[in-house]
């Protein structure tokens, strides 16, 4: 169950980075500090972002309540995996020999460390 809510957190911080990324579109970072500050608050996507990242950080506070760091802190990596899905899915990012390649050595690392 534990590896479940891990996922779960994970997921809310992929989601972020997600939202982050289409949010920054529409950050005006050229018009002044009040304007900046503006396009950051009034943002739907960047606004959801953070709330993803919150919801993640407490929920992994209960992770590594029940998980050795060294078990949980690794499974963070699984993130660039979802996060590399989103943005082929949505985005339309290339996936690349490379990175699929990356993300089997990921997956195969998460696998081994977690062998007990």
């Amino acid at each position: 169950m534990i590896y479940i809510i891990a996922l779960i957190s994970i997921v809310l911080g992929s989601v972020g980075q997600f939202l982050l990324k289409l949010g920054s579109a529409d950050v005006k970072l050229d018009r002044g500090l009040v304007t900046a500050a503006l396009s950051f608050i009034l943002n739907l996507n960047i606004v959801i972002s953070l709330f993803c990242f919150f919801s993640s950080m407490i929920i992994w506070v209960l992770v590594l309540k029940r998980l050795e760091l060294s078990i949980a802190y690794p499974m963070v990596s699984l993130g660039y995996i979802i996060t590399m899905t989103l943005a082929f899915l949505f985005l339309n990012e290339p996936l690349r020999l490379t990175k699929l390649l990356g993300t089997a050595l990921i997956i195969f690392g998460v696998i081994v460390i977690n062998i007990r």
